[in-house]
């Protein structure tokens, strides 16, 4: 394990939650890596330079979450970083596929995973869970409401996780890109 322990990132293949890895493994954290598209995450993997480990993570998929948390172990920071925008539909022609995907992958799995690693960030005493959320959540836009809805709802899930956790040793932060 690295000098700093062990921070999980969810969606860590691509964009920012490849940046958060790869800034996490520079910082001293073992990352452990969590996305869909293995074959991305071995190259992101090459990038971190420190203590690094992989694995397939669908956090839509209670079995997936299972698996990976499984193999995790100890942890001190998770970043709830999976999540993504379907679609730029007006409310009247709204595709409710795309929004109960939405609500599963930003809102659902970040409860999936914190539920999951949320003793071993306790046991750690000094955990910190990162939910990556976006100014969508706070400043809607036409076309927008699937997505505004669910980072709104990331938001209201940060906000709670912090004032359930004021007397734990477990920090939350919410990130608003």
């Amino acid at each position: 394990m690295a000098e700093r322990g062990v921070a999980v990132v969810t969606g860590a293949s691509s964009g920012i939650g490849a940046a958060t890895a790869v800034a996490l493994s520079a910082a001293g954290f073992e990352a452990v890596l969590g996305a869909r598209r293995v074959d991305r995450l071995a190259e992101v993997a090459d990038r971190c330079g420190g203590p690094v480990r992989v694995a397939a993570l669908d956090v839509t998929d209670d079995a997936s979450v299972s698996a990976f948390c499984a193999q995790v172990g100890d942890c001190r920071v998770l970043v709830n970083n999976a999540g993504g925008a379907l679609g730029l539909d007006p409310i009247a022609e709204a595709d409710l596929g795309r929004w109960q995907e939405m609500y599963d992958t930003n809102v659902l799995g970040t409860l999936r995973m914190t539920r999951a690693l949320l003793p071993a960030l306790d046991a750690s005493g000094d955990g910190h869970v990162v939910v990556v959320g976006s100014i969508a959540g706070i400043e809607p836009y036409p076309g927008g409401a699937g997505y505004n809805a669910a980072k709104a709802a990331q938001h209201a899930f940060a906000e709670v996780l912090r004032r359930e956790t004021v007397d734990r040793p477990v920090k939350v932060s919410e990130v608003q890109p």
